[in-house]
């Protein structure tokens, strides 16, 4: 509407020129026809000497808001007019001014873990006029958003090491038997096939009693199954001072194999899994079979290697191979409570 009648205008202005041999009517037409045009060039210069900031936290946790800031500086910033600015759609929160610069902030909810896409950010303003609108947009970004911790700590503890077992030894072979092996060691069957005696070949069993593995899954409830069982399951085990490994893959389908010894170690971990995390985490994976494998997916038939055998925990009701399936009951089976 406001440009219709400034075209009214110019019109008016253009017959006051044609019609009228006054000073006064000149001077009021290239009014009307200078200013506008003016405010036009002013605001385009403006637009093109602005700068956006955008800042935020690296990562936030499922269930809290996040406080994001966006930062419009230049010269002409205290002479803009009618300056606004929106995230997704929706209007700034709250604002400050000081000098040359403008910050607008913005207060996100965080719903789900995961990699989180946050939408562009748009300053748009008019001059005083109303004729001519002006914006500028950011690009979007992705907001790395934590699980929450569930369950309690001693229940997870005892149904990891219902999975991990309790023996202080592994046997990986045989050799041939030396004065002072244990007599119940012997290996009757590869004895039987050779001259001499062989007894079981062992070795100490390390500080890993269990490793922990999961996919990475774009569909956020099945994630947020995921990944509260995940982070709750190495929470409990870091902060036990026990010693585990964390095996997934990424989006390219590389393996990753990573030993955590302290919680921050495994924030440290998590974080680069909901970074570059994807599915199918152990399918090429070069984890040992000898330590036993709790596999938490969204997948009720994952990919597996032929040598591995996981417990699988699935996040979806009705998965036939799955120990645990479903996020009611891997809830249950951690101490806390579905939500």
């Amino acid at each position: 509407m406001n440009r219709i009648i400034y075209v009214l205008l110019f019109a008016v202005a253009l017959f006051l020129l044609t019609m009228y041999d006054l000073y006064t009517a000149f001077l009021l037409a290239m009014i009307w026809i200078a200013v506008p045009i003016l405010t036009w060039a002013m605001a385009f210069l403006s637009r093109k000497s602005m700068k956006c900031a955008v800042s935020c936290p690296l990562c936030g946790r499922k269930g809290e808001t996040m406080d994001i800031a966006l930062s419009l500086t230049g010269p002409f910033v205290p002479f803009l007019s009618s300056v606004t600015a929106y995230l997704g759609g929706q209007e700034y929160d709250a604002y400050e001014q000081k000098g040359k610069e403008i910050r607008f902030l913005f207060q996100k909810e965080l719903l789900h873990c995961g990699r989180v896409p946050m939408d562009s950010l748009t300053v748009a303003w008019k001059d005083p006029f109303g004729l001519f609108h002006f914006h500028i947009t950011t690009p979007g970004s992705t907001i790395l958003v934590l699980p929450s911790r569930i369950g309690k700590t001693p229940l997870i503890v005892k149904r990891l090491l219902s999975i991990a077992g309790s023996d202080e030894v592994e046997y990986f072979g045989a050799t041939e038997y030396k004065p002072g092996d244990n007599p119940h060691l012997i290996n009757w069957k590869i004895t039987a096939r050779r001259d001499d005696v062989y007894v079981r070949d062992s070795m100490p069993a390390d500080n890993v009693k269990i490793t922990l593995a999961a996919d990475y899954t774009n569909r956020e409830e099945v994630m947020d199954t995921i990944g509260d069982a995940l982070y709750s399951a190495g929470w409990a085990l870091a902060s036990s001072h026990m010693t585990f490994r964390f095996a997934w893959a990424t989006k390219d389908g590389l393996p990753v194999v990573t030993t955590i010894h302290t919680p921050s170690e495994w924030q440290d971990a998590i974080l680069s899994f909901l970074r570059q995390g994807g599915d199918h985490g152990l399918a090429k994976s070069p984890l040992s079979p000898l330590v036993p494998i709790c596999y938490i997916t969204g997948n009720p038939n994952p990919s597996v290697s032929p040598s591995l055998h996981p417990t699988i925990w699935c996040a979806l009701e009705g998965a036939n191979r799955a120990a645990l399936s479903g996020r009611r009951a891997i809830f249950h089976a951690l101490g806390g409570t579905e939500t």
